[in-house]
């Protein structure tokens, strides 16, 4: 039976609305049940202690967050009523009939379609959200359909243009439902909603620039990516396996030519291989000993202790009036913990177990990715700015930019810590920087990112045979992707380095380049991971170092140097006295040629033993998992934190090294409570693969005596009081 032409029009108007609100309710019901299981299936399919209290003591906590989920759904229910109305009512005009379901099926098929439209969407300008998606690949597909040389303009109508228009036409369409008198009022309406928008995100008052008397101090900005190495940069001399298209530029171009205007370190090395204990100890100069977190669960009390002792470079400059800001990614959250005399902080707050909660539960709704990454999304669920698929390489960049060109107004001398989250592992860049250095034929489980079960590193389960079990096309794989990480984050130091240059401030600035560590990458003797062995050739510790700024002249220095020297260096180009505190050395000297470089002995140790890694002849300690050693905090903004009756076994399991520049000697603490020393000579051996203890004695004793003075009475020795009369070079 068809519908009649004829039929009063407030009847068809009730049926089509209640269709269209039928047919979209259904889909986003679906939507919102099918979210449910797969984060049922996520958290049921985890066995560590940390999925097991997400799932007893923080149960109200996830129902409550599933239920503010629901906020968003009605929002787009309303949306989508919005939208597929005028579509339904233009077809059912078009094609009358009275069947059940005549509207609620089309109404169906259209919000299929928009869903659609706006996955393909999120497929093109956030990639990253479908590295680990349960909802189809082939939409990669669609985007690559285009011929090449046209999709800028395909994707620009597509995803610029046609929205707006489609939003055009529907309106237009509401509002010749409506009478002369309600449609004006509408545009009213909407015209001073338009203004008063405006009027709000203007900046309050212009911004006068400070007119300072005297030379302009200079500004310093230091740009880091979390386990970027030092070997691995163009630079250096690093050349990637794949050299064709993009990558046919290497991994750095934007900063091989910025480093050729720069002083470079060639052999710097961080003295812990973990970020928030390495970051310390660069920004105050001290070893992880002195100021006081050895690893990465601190407890309150430590934090506060660390704080009262320390005097960073960030509060040295505050004084002295300069703008103090960390930007910066998931990486960076340790800012939230411990604020290192930065003023403003700008970063996620990942490491706290409710952020986990609520990101496992707002990731598992799709359409929150889909349809709420804008300021709308970030108003009704805040949190979404502590994610780390959220707060993205191209997110903090774009903050940098934005803050430059604010403080060139200014005219306020500023000391910035902008640090990336791009080399960390998993290794998860943006689609092009991903393929660029990987085998296009790779089929495997490290296609996206590497496959690292969180779940069994914190549980322990025997993760050191798991990571050693890879083929060499796994590793090879993995490589490309370490190297297009470093590209993304090459491409971001390029954007700040072109800012500078726009808003006038490069010729006086300080810019630093580095990391807070490196990485191993399945070198001899070492898999992934940093921070918790001295076994191979120390890739996890030495990252690269290189400063340009006014009166520095571009020049290559070998000689082995601390990232805790890098602060004392600083505030002497500046002028400035460094705190009695510190204990790093400056470098300005070796810079400007007035003192002669000799190289300064490194001294390091490990971080959270994670993984006991086996060291030949040696019996390590008993350390349990860490899910069994950390507990999470309710009265530290539920940060996870090492439970105190496991903090001395953790300090004493660490494996300590001593390098020199031709040799090295790694302490591995002993399950019988001493420790096994190693012996490697660095020039004939750098993967350090043949210990050679017994045999060299005279080289030995002395470089022992001077690491166990600084594990036990925490005293450095130099190179020369080690060898008084010379090192010896084999």
């Amino acid at each position: 039976m068809t519908e009649s032409t004829k039929q009063p029009g407030p009847e068809r108007w009730q049926r089509w609305i209640a269709g269209t609100v039928g047919g979209t309710g259904l889909f986003l019901a679906y939507q919102y049940v099918a979210s449910l299981k797969r984060l049922a299936n996520t958290t049921g399919g985890m066995d560590s202690e940390f999925s097991k209290v997400a799932q007893s003591e923080h149960l109200s906590y996830l129902i409550g967050q599933n239920l503010w989920v629901l906020v968003g759904y009605l929002l787009l229910w309303l949306a989508a009523v919005f939208l597929v109305l005028p579509v339904v009512a233009v077809f059912r005009k078009r094609f009358p009939s009275s069947r059940r379901g005549s509207v609620a099926l089309p109404a169906l098929i259209v919000t299929l379609a928009i869903h659609g439209y706006f996955v393909v969407r999120l497929m093109h300008a956030r990639p990253y959200f479908m590295n680990d998606d349960q909802f189809g690949h082939w939409y990669h597909r669609l985007l690559e359909l285009p011929p090449e040389s046209w999709r800028p303009w395909v994707n620009g109508a597509l995803f610029g243009v046609l929205p707006w228009v489609a939003l055009w036409v529907v309106a237009i369409w509401w509002l010749r439902r409506f009478g002369p008198r309600v449609r004006g009022g509408i545009v009213a309406v909407v015209a001073v909603l338009v203004v008063a928008v405006l009027f709000l995100n203007r900046d309050a008052s212009p911004v006068q620039k400070v007119q300072i008397q005297g030379k302009q101090p200079p500004n310093v900005i230091i740009i880091a990516s979390d386990s970027l190495r030092g070997d691995r940069i163009g630079y250096s001399g690093y050349r990637p396996a794949r050299k064709d298209g993009p990558a046919a530029e290497g991994v750095s171009p934007h900063i091989d030519k910025w480093a050729k205007d720069a002083v470079r370190f060639e052999r710097a090395y961080s003295p812990i291989g973990s970020t928030m204990e390495s970051s310390i100890s660069m920004f105050s100069s001290t070893w992880p000993h002195t100021h006081g977190v050895r690893h990465m669960f601190p407890q309150r009390e430590q934090i506060e202790a660390t704080q009262a002792k320390i005097d960073t470079m960030a509060d040295v400059l505050s004084e002295r009036g300069y703008d103090t800001v960390a930007i910066g990614d998931w990486c960076a959250n340790y800012y939230n913990q411990i604020p290192l005399g930065f003023r403003d902080i700008s970063v996620s707050s990942f490491d706290n177990f409710r952020i986990y909660v609520s990101q496992a539960v707002l990731l598992a709704h799709f359409v929150v990715p889909v349809y709420f990454d804008n300021p709308v999304g970030y108003k009704l669920f805040p949190q979404l700015g502590s994610f780390a698929q959220f707060v993205t390489p191209e997110v903090v960049t774009q903050r940098v930019e934005d803050k430059l060109a604010k403080q060139a107004t200014t005219g306020r001398p500023f000391f910035w810590h902008v640090f990336y989250s791009c080399n960390h592992l998993p290794y998860r860049a943006a689609t092009k920087y991903k393929q660029m250095f990987t085998d296009p034929a790779y089929r495997g489980a490290n296609k996206d990112y590497v496959a690292f079960d969180i779940n069994e590193f914190v549980s322990g389960t025997n993760m050191e045979d798991k990571l050693k079990a890879l083929s060499e096309a796994e590793v090879r794989q993995i490589r490309g992707l370490y190297d297009g990480c470093t590209r993304e984050f090459d491409d971001c130091f390029g954007r700040i380095m072109a800012a500078l240059e726009k808003e006038g401030l490069a010729d006086n600035t300080i810019v630093v380049m580095c990391a807070d560590h490196g990485d191993d990458l399945y070198e001899p003797g070492v898999t992934l991971t940093h921070g918790l062995g001295f076994n191979g050739a120390d890739h996890c510790s030495h990252i690269p170092l290189a400063i340009t700024g006014p009166g520095i002249s571009g020049k290559s220095l070998p000689e082995q140097v601390r990232t805790i020297d890098l602060a004392p260096t600083l505030l002497d180009f500046l002028g400035i006295e460094k705190p009695a505190s510190w204990e790093g050395k400056s470098l300005a000297g070796w810079v400007d040629g007035t003192e002669q470089p000799k190289d300064l002995p490194f001294y390091g140790e490990t971080s959270f033993p994670y993984i006991l890694f086996r060291v030949p002849g040696v019996e390590r300690p008993d350390i349990s998992p860490m899910d069994e050693m950390t507990t999470i905090d309710r009265d530290y903004n539920y940060h996870f934190v090492l439970k105190p009756e496991w903090e001395q076994a953790v300090i004493t399991s660490k494996q300590r090294c001593l390098r020199t520049r031709h040799w090295k000697v790694v302490a591995t603490p002993t399950k019988a409570g001493d420790r096994h020393y190693g012996l490697f000579h660095l020039d004939s051996d750098p993967d350090c693969r043949s210990d050679i203890a017994s045999g060299r004695p005279e080289v030995l004793e002395p470089m022992k005596a001077a690491l166990d003075s600084w594990i036990d009475d925490h005293v450095e020795t130099s190179i020369q009081a080690i060898f008084p009369n010379g090192e010896p070079q084999g």
